[in-house]
């Protein structure tokens, strides 16, 4: 597995080729619809570019799950450190299956 330094430098380099974001611009932080003004489409976008610059498969569908769990039904807007959280969360679950 990534450190957390380069699994943020993976996903801000999918997302920024997705969003076509300048360089600093995307934190941990940073709301994808809110700060990024990303769009639906694009998180499927961002799906493929972190598997390609990663080879880390991510399921937004199952992303939004876990994250609808931690931060309730409402949720209309994840953050970075979100996406972060989820990766980790899944390598973990995959490595003690």
């Amino acid at each position: 597995m990534l450190s957390d330094k380069e699994l943020f430098e993976k996903v801000e380099e999918a997302v920024r080729a997705v969003l076509n974001t300048e360089e600093g611009e995307i934190r941990p932080e940073s709301m994808f619809k809110a700060d990024l003004d990303a769009e639906s489409i694009d998180y499927l976008d961002i799906s493929y570019e972190i598997e390609q610059k990663s080879g880390i498969e991510l399921d937004f569908t199952d992303a939004m799950e876990y994250l609808t769990e931690r931060k309730g039904d409402d949720i209309t807007d994840i953050s970075v450190q979100d996406l972060l959280d989820y990766i980790k969360y899944d390598a973990d679950r995959k490595k003690d299956s």
